[in-house]
């Protein structure tokens, strides 16, 4: 695997820090979609120390080599579609990295957010047909072009997941959830709760992290105001009037909790003006994203206890390590760092020509900017 930046030494960085420190987790996953009905899903990630992460390309045709629980071989395939997204290591058997975001190139898109209710399934199958969920991203991406395809392959049980424990990161097996977009709208949301995988079509467009998805969705239920202002009213015989438009967000939560920002993404994703271009609806979805931004010190958590994810020994700020955006129907990524205000861009359809894995620090991602594709191709 060509890498840049001593990809090996950032993986091994992360571990280290996922052993040493401890952190907390938030993510934000949506979907926009434009007037013409095609998609764009947006995600930040959130920690609460810096870790190395990097962007990655898988080429069509790129071989997985899962492993089982007791670290044999498991289910092994050759990806059909090419896959771009960001990754870290996971295991450190793990024979390829771990995607966190990403999308292939007939625009399926996945994100994976923090999920502490998480638990291990019960295991059947012959180690052929057995997969890490570490691998999760890349099986999904590598072999299916929208969400009715996965659903398929999800019902008829020819994969089985296994769900590792990772040593010191957390008590739960590997605790994420998934939600998948496909480039019509469909939106999909994998949990793994109560000893079995679940399957939930998303009416809303939306995912941050716990309690579980249905608990989200009922939340909503507390929700029923609209994007209206209403700018008058009186109490006894006392007129009142707003200065300034916007009350209508009087009731949205304004906590970053997970709980908070499912209500609040839900009403940015189903209110904001949708776009009439490609162009346009990438432009709102920045906008859209932005409101998820989290800076150095916005919120300071004590040492210790646990949320999503584990607190380590001293104060700890979570901060978004970086945003991404994938435009599904023209197969562009969108990614930035913390240490940027510009997304960087990258168009699949120009990297049909490379035929092997390759990396780059998401940090050097901003570095490179408009010539990223330049240093994908080198």
């Amino acid at each position: 695997m060509k890498t840049f930046k001593s990809f090996g030494s950032l993986l091994l960085a992360s571990s280290l820090i996922f052993s040493s420190i401890g952190n907390a987790v938030a993510c934000t996953s949506l979907m926009m979609t434009d007037l013409n009905g095609n998609a764009y899903h947006g995600r930040t990630l959130e920690f609460s120390s810096i870790i190395p992460t990097a962007m990655t390309y898988f080429p069509a045709g790129t071989k997985i080599e899962s492993v089982t629980p007791s670290g044999k071989q498991g289910k092994t395939f050759n990806t059909k579609y090419a896959i771009l997204g960001m990754t870290a290591q996971a295991l450190p058997t793990s024979k390829q990295v771990t995607f966190a975001d990403g999308m292939n190139d007939h625009g399926l898109s996945f994100k994976v957010n923090w999920l502490n209710s998480t638990t291990g399934i019960p295991v059947t199958a012959e180690d052929s047909k057995l997969l890490s969920i570490t691998d999760f991203g890349s099986w999904t991406l590598g072999n299916f072009k929208n969400v009715a395809e996965l659903k398929a392959a999800l019902e008829s049980k020819e994969t089985e997941f296994w769900l590792p424990v990772i040593k010191d990161f957390s008590p739960n097996p590997f605790p994420q959830h998934y939600n998948f977009v496909d480039k019509t709208g469909g939106n999909l949301v994998i949990e793994f709760t109560n000893n079995k995988m679940n399957v939930y079509d998303n009416p809303v467009g939306v995912m941050t992290n716990g309690p579980d998805f249905p608990w989200h969705l009922q939340n909503l239920n507390n929700y029923t105001f609209t994007n209206v202002d209403k700018n008058t009213g009186q109490l006894g015989k006392m007129p009142l009037a707003t200065q300034d438009s916007g009350i209508a967000l009087t009731a949205l939560p304004s906590a970053q909790t997970s709980q908070g920002r499912f209500v609040k993404a839900a009403f940015y994703v189903n209110y904001v003006r949708k776009g009439k271009t490609p162009d346009e609806a990438m432009n709102l979805l920045a906008h859209v994203m932005n409101n998820f931004d989290r800076p150095y010190d916005l919120t300071i958590d004590g040492a210790g206890g646990s949320g999503d994810g584990i607190r380590g020994k001293g104060f700890s700020s979570e901060v978004t390590l970086w945003t991404t955006m994938s435009d599904l129907n023209r197969n562009q990524y969108y990614v930035r760092s913390i240490n940027a205000m510009n997304f960087a861009v990258v168009d699949m359809n120009k990297l049909k020509s490379i035929k092997q894995i390759k990396s780059i620090s998401s940090y050097d991602v901003d570095k490179a900017g408009a010539d990223l594709f330049v240093v994908l191709n080198q």
